[in-house]
């Protein structure tokens, strides 16, 4: 039997995490949210952020980012504010309905850790954590090596 790749591992557990912050994001009363709006609150978090940089750090394009911001802006959550020196630029601030939905996908989040810690161990769960801490700048020095073309 063949091992499961990673890339298959890692997307199912995604998965499992977005329908359970989402899920919770709703029981909250924020019914208008979808899955996909809940990347703009994922930490660090928006604010002080131009749209192209959260873009980026999404892997949206900057007209998907603009439109997500967009409905999230009509909404309440967030707003554009000029930019610190530099007139024509905007940076993204969180408003306060926007940092009650931030606080409960950390709590959400929180509360999924302490169920695989109470299923896998702490410290598994802790080994895992430093794991995935080391895969992820790995993976992210290979995607700026292949942005930039460098090797």
């Amino acid at each position: 039997m063949n091992k499961p790749l990673l890339s298959t591992l890692t997307r199912r557990v995604h998965l499992t995490i977005r329908r359970r912050l989402h899920a919770d994001i709703q029981a909250a009363g924020f019914d208008d949210l979808t899955p996909t709006h809940l990347y703009v609150f994922q930490l660090p978090g928006p604010d002080g952020l131009r749209p192209t940089d959260l873009a980026d750090g999404m892997n949206m394009t900057k007209q998907a980012t603009n439109h997500l911001l967009a409905s999230l802006e009509a909404r309440g959550y967030l707003e554009r504010i000029p930019a610190p020196n530099d007139r024509r630029g905007k940076v993204l601030r969180l408003t306060a309905r926007g940092r009650r939905v931030a606080r409960i996908m950390q709590q959400s989040s929180r509360r999924l850790e302490a169920e695989w810690a109470d299923r896998l161990g702490r410290d598994a769960l802790e080994r895992l954590r430093l794991q995935l801490v080391e895969l992820s700048q790995i993976a992210t020095a290979d995607g700026q090596r292949q942005k930039t073309g460098s090797y």
